[in-house]
């Protein structure tokens, strides 16, 4: 058997401000759900998610790199977690990372962490060790250290904030010295800075290392809560720090070391004037203790507040550090990167002459429904920049020095909530996936000659929606409908510019499913009114001629522009203009939509929805001509949660959260009007499953389909071929082999390849709560010694995990059509 491997990862970032970081490994890593996603934007000049990492129990808040002080790749970092737990991975080799030591000790949700590298404060100073520090709601900051290549984490020390709690934390050294520097934005709207000192008072274990921060100063100034900080030296030697806040204002520090006598005069000199009480002296001073008893003293400063944001500024960023060859020599851009929910990134310098901070670039997001950016980073060059934006999404730059300007490039994505379901359209070309995110994408490979692997990335959205989207049956190539949590169904056809793009991207020649019809007659594209959910048709040369125009053309209803794409679309085209024209709205259920179906032809639609009752559990088959009603299926007394047409299109199987499945039957005397009725269904005495069966699935010859539940069983049922009647509700089907038994596992998804693997073996993917697939090769026929199901491989949940019941389901599928 092939062996598997991750083609396609689609996960978006998490909604949080310190969940993305840049590292000079030239990886990003991101918080996705509960996992850390490793992205490599440089991976054939395309990007891809190389690595996804899952130990965490719960949404993973912030990812830092745990930084060098000479600029050395990045081998580690560190992710916190509303698990209440900070996780630091370690690199083993390009791709892979292992989680090494878990930090425990908070007592609520850890929401910021960040750590860097010292020399060790042990006996062998050839080892480095690592300082961390973790943020979380418990009201504490909490300090840790870790010896290189040792999992053992020590708790330092821990700084408790009261009643309050601190939202930003970070990391550095005081300049020309290796004293640790903490600084901690709290919801005082105040930084708080502590610095290492010498400690006779430690004893116990951690008397060796005999430093502990202590408070030297608060910097006041900001009016609103202080969301990010981030910390550099400028050539100068002095150390920059910037914090930006949701007054909408960004102000940077300066921190300068000082002689004894400049402070002490200073202080005398403050000390003699008659100040009033609200008013701060320009500069400040501090000392911590060092080696030998002596002290060293620092100067603290405001040097410049930058004020072009109109909205919270939530990621702040300085240029990295260039560093010479040998690592011997570095210089340091004086170029900031602030990111707000105003939509905009900027990129800040100061002037050459007057030495004012002054915008430079201005990047973002135009129109749409987003909500602005949670963050921004630099690449390790800082050739490209990278945004994270309320929705999850990645928006990438690049600076073109032919251009002279910034210009968007490709980058990675995914839904931001729960992947409900997902299906490929008949050819395979490319996959249609759901989500309560309430949007519906498109998911093709990137296809270009002048490289041979290809890349995976979101082609379209074809649906925008106002309610989450529950459901999904893909008629045809260009043909899908959805089902959300709303009583409609809605059916969608794609427009010329989406089949245009599809063909330039994916190298797709020609379609007989657009060729069949009138291509006239196909909208060009299509745009959601104001306030409106469906999507309307625009047509080619729809637009109001400028001589034709009224005042009310100068607020169009359409926001469609057609689109001429060579490689995959930006987020912001994603949003207005990848939709599908809505074609029709069928009407017929009582409750939410739950669960769609479609023949192979494309011809009939099936439906169910949410019920409690018999008549509102029934399944309505619509004539996809037509939309109209064709019958209404009555056999289930709870919600329908899966349907699935056989590969031959002869039968439907249902199953349902009653603990039963229901197979309707083509009668032979009806093939025109194609009309199925009951022919066999399972009871409380003839039915295997004990709990909800969540999944169901055809072996591609249509001999048997497949069951899976709640209760951990997998069974295989096929027809007996016999010829006599029976009064049996099972009439002729039977289990055809011995269930498979998943102890404490509960099974949600449940596919089978479709290719033939060997005579009478079939490959079977399960899918379960954990988030783990087993592949099982299974055989109606058993020996002594070979049983009917032989578990062939397991992988493990080092995947995305929104949705577990049918995301892994369709992954499996991917895998299969991929690889096998």
């Amino acid at each position: 058997m092939s062996q598997f491997e991750t083609v396609y990862v689609s996960t978006a970032c998490n909604r949080t401000p310190h969940s993305v970081d840049w590292g000079r490994n030239k990886l990003v890593c991101y918080g996705a759900s509960n996992s850390v996603a490793i992205y490599d934007p440089k991976y054939a000049d395309a990007g891809k998610v190389v690595s996804v990492l899952c130990q965490h129990k719960n949404r993973v808040n912030s990812v830092r790199w745990i930084r060098h002080k000479n600029g050395l790749p990045e081998t580690e970092f560190v992710s916190a977690s509303s698990d209440c737990t900070a996780i630091v991975w370690t690199r083993i080799n390009d791709y892979s990372f292992f989680p090494t030591s878990i930090l425990k000790g908070h007592e609520g949700t850890v929401t910021v962490a960040d750590g860097i590298y010292v020399a060790d404060r042990n006996v062998d100073s050839a080892k480095q060790t690592a300082i961390i520090a973790t943020a979380s709601v418990d009201s504490s900051v909490k300090v840790w250290m870790r010896h290189e290549n040792e999992d053992d984490v020590i708790c330092l020390q821990t700084l408790s904030f009261g009643s309050g709690f601190c939202l930003c934390a970070r990391l550095c050294f005081l300049p020309g010295t290796d004293i640790v520097l903490l600084s901690c934005a709290a919801d005082d709207a105040k930084i708080h800075l502590f610095a290492e000192s010498i400690s006779n008072a430690i004893q116990g274990p951690l008397k060796e290392y005999a430093k502990q921060f202590v408070r030297v100063d608060s910097l006041v100034g900001h009016e609103d809560w202080i969301r990010a900080m981030d910390f550099t030296l400028d050539d100068s030697g002095h150390l920059l720090l910037a914090s930006s806040s949701q007054d909408s204002l960004i102000r940077l520090w300066r921190i300068a070391p000082c002689g004894e006598k400049t402070a002490t005069s200073t202080r005398k000199r403050i000390g003699e004037l008659d100040l009033e009480e609200d008013i701060q002296p320009d500069e400040k001073f501090f000392s911590v203790i060092v080696q030998d008893d002596t002290a060293a003293y620092f100067a603290v400063s405001l040097d410049s507040v930058l004020a072009g944001h109109e909205g919270w500024v939530y990621g702040i960023d300085w240029h990295p550090p260039i560093y010479s060859e040998d690592k011997k020599r570095c210089t340091q851009p004086m170029k900031l990167l602030s990111s707000s929910l105003d939509k905009s990134i900027i990129i800040w310098e100061p002037d050459a002459s007057s030495g004012v901070w002054l915008e430079s670039v201005r990047v973002g997001e135009i129109g749409g429904n987003t909500l602005g950016f949670y963050g921004s980073k630099f690449s390790p060059d800082g050739q490209s920049i990278i945004g994270h934006g309320y929705q999850g999404s990645f928006h990438l730059w690049t600076y073109s020095d032919e251009l002279g300007t910034w210009e968007p490039g490709v980058t990675v994505g995914g839904h931001f909530g729960e992947v409900v379901d997902i299906q490929w359209e008949p050819g395979g070309r490319f996959l249609f996936s759901v989500s309560t995110d309430q949007t519906t994408r498109i998911h093709a490979p990137w296809i270009r000659d002048d490289h041979q692997e290809e890349t995976w990335h979101e082609l379209a959205r074809p649906q925008v929606h106002g309610y989450d989207i529950s459901c999904l049956a893909v008629l045809s190539r260009y043909r899908f409908a959805s089902g959300a949590e709303e009583k409609v169904i809605r059916a969608f056809r794609a427009p010329n510019n989406f089949v245009k793009n599809f063909r330039q991207i994916c190298k797709v020649e020609s379609d007989k499913d657009i060729e069949n019809s009138d291509a006239f007659a196909v909208p060009q594209g299509a745009s959601v009114p104001t306030l409106g959910l469906s999507n309307k048709a625009v047509y080619e040369g729809q637009e109001v001629p400028p001589e034709e125009r009224h005042v009310k053309d100068e607020y169009p209803e359409f926001y469609f522009t057609p689109l001429n794409l060579k490689e995959p679309p930006t987020e912001e085209n994603l949003l207005q203009n990848t939709l599908w024209p809505e074609v029709q709205k069928l009407y017929g259920h009582g409750y939410e939509l739950f669960a769609l179906a479609a023949r192979h032809d494309g011809t009939l639609l099936a439906s169910a929805c949410k019920a409690t009752t018999a008549e509102h559990a029934a399944i309505i088959i619509w004539d996809t001509s037509t939309w109209k009603q064709m019958q209404r299926l009555v056999s289930h007394q709870l919600t329908v949660t899966q349907m699935e047409f056989s590969p031959d299109d002869r039968f439907l199987l249902s199953v349902s959260r009653d603990r039963r499945w229901s197979l309707f039957q083509l009668e032979d005397s009806e093939l025109d009007r194609k009309i199925y009725r009951l022919i066999a269904n399972t009871e409380k005495k003839t039915g295997v499953h004990a709990r909800i069966i969540w999944c169901c699935s055809w072996t591609y010859d249509s001999k048997y389909f497949i069951t899976g539940s709640r209760d951990g069983k997998v069974a295989v049922w096929g027809h007996e071929g016999a010829t006599s009647e029976t009064a049996s509700p099972l009439h002729q089907y039977t289990l055809s082999s011995k269930p498979l038994e998943l102890p404490d596992q509960s099974v949600t998804a449940v596919a089978v390849a479709p290719v033939k693997i060997a005579a009478d073996v079939y490959l079977v993917a399960v899918g379960l709560e954990s988030g783990c697939i087993n592949m099982y090769k299974w055989s109606p026929v058993s020996t002594g010694t070979v049983d009917n199901w032989q578990r062939c491989l397991e992988l493990d949940n080092s995947y995305p995990s929104c949705n577990v019941v049918v995301f892994y389901h369709s992954v499996c599928m991917h895998l299969f059509s991929s690889v096998v």
